[in-house]
């Protein structure tokens, strides 16, 4: 899994700075001067008018931290991210490049909420908050989880107060870089409570690996291998994520869609068996059933026996593993019904028990 380098560019004024993605090299930013071009864009623009790139430089918007006592009523789309939007989908089309990784969903942003913690200021490209600086009380954690995250409400008092506990450690961990001129408090919260929510039966957690959630307000272009855009990726050190369909994928937490989940099982299976350190040796050991058996639905699924996962899902057995993920979660009576020796692997992979909402804590 390669390392990201991330090319900041000036606009016109001086005042505004795009951003471009390239998987590989070094994980690290870059910032360009106005009418400099990283080289791998250079090659792929060769002979071909630059008018959509241009204005792309031109509406990425100046991001500036809110203070920490305003309070925002809703979550910021303006037109400008549209156009920007727009004008790059029109360049895809015409040139041929690619296609989106992960499809698309639909649905309606979150409302935010009063910023807090601590902000550490980059260069106007994006806002970071370093998580041991991110304070909240359990009451505040409690409250966006009784409100926003559905697998929260349904544990137990005593469940609840571990959760809570283990969202709090995992946010500490972290560095949040969220790409917009805003950030809200229920961003770092709800993204380590799909975290938890995926890891909740093992005793290894932490995604140590993993030291950067970057946030963006919707997808997110990658150029190499093809131009596309994508939802969520994990590479390199960092997590990345569509804040609008990862939002999505918990309102509508019974349509087997979740970005957050999908994005967080890579990470726990490269944690687990490329970086192979921090391991949890329940989640290793077992993992062979799910190869087993997984392999068995994947076959089912790619010869169109059966129709529970999506064909992205077909793509790969990796992409087929965070799938299952997706499904174990938000339809696991399906997954019982169409694949019930799966579903036993699933439930002795990650220790849970979606059907009967038993989640089993390893101490």
């Amino acid at each position: 899994m390669p390392f990201d380098t991330t090319y900041y560019i000036n606009s016109n004024n001086n005042n505004t700075a795009g951003y471009i993605i390239f998987p590989g090299g070094t994980d690290t930013s870059i910032f360009l001067d106005q009418g400099q071009l990283p080289s791998q864009l250079d090659s792929l623009l060769a002979g071909k008018d630059s008018i959509i790139f241009e204005k792309y430089l031109e509406l990425s918007r100046e991001i500036q931290p809110l203070s920490d006592t305003e309070t925002e009523n809703k979550f910021n789309t303006d037109f400008i991210p549209l156009f920007l939007f727009i004008g790059i989908i029109f360049f895809v089309i015409f040139y041929g490049k690619g296609k989106t990784d992960s499809g698309s969903r639909s649905g309606n942003s979150l409302e935010g909420e009063t910023e807090t913690g601590t902000i550490k200021k980059k260069p106007k490209t994006y806002l970071t908050y370093y998580g041991d600086e991110i304070k909240f009380s359990d009451a505040e954690l409690a409250a966006i989880l009784s409100k926003r995250f559905p697998y929260y409400r349904q544990l137990n008092l005593e469940y609840q107060s571990i959760f809570i506990h283990r969202v709090q450690k995992f946010m500490t961990e972290k560095t949040f870089k969220i790409h917009d001129e805003r950030a809200f408090k229920e961003m770092p919260v709800l993204i380590s409570a799909a975290a938890i929510q995926l890891s909740f039966g093992l005793k290894k957690y932490l995604l140590p690996h993993f030291e950067f959630i970057h946030i963006h307000p919707q997808e997110f272009l990658r150029v190499h291998p093809v131009l596309c855009f994508l939802e969520g990726n994990v590479s390199g050190h960092a997590i990345r994520l569509s804040w609008k369909h990862f939002i999505e994928g918990y309102e509508n937490p019974t349509n087997g869609q979740n970005v957050g989940l999908h994005e967080l099982a890579h990470a726990l299976h490269y944690q687990t068996f490329i970086v192979e350190r921090n391991v949890d040796r329940g989640f290793r050991n077992y993992y062979d059933g799910f190869s087993s058996n997984g392999d068995k639905a994947y076959q089912s699924e790619k010869s169109k026996e059966k129709n529970l996962y999506s064909e992205y899902a077909e793509k790969n057995l990796q992409e087929f593993w965070a799938e299952s993920v997706e499904i174990f979660f938000e339809k696991p009576k399906e997954m019982r019904d169409h694949y019930p020796q799966l579903y036993e692997s699933m439930k002795s992979i990650l220790n849970q028990d979606p059907v009967n909402r038993i989640p089993k804590l390893n101490s």
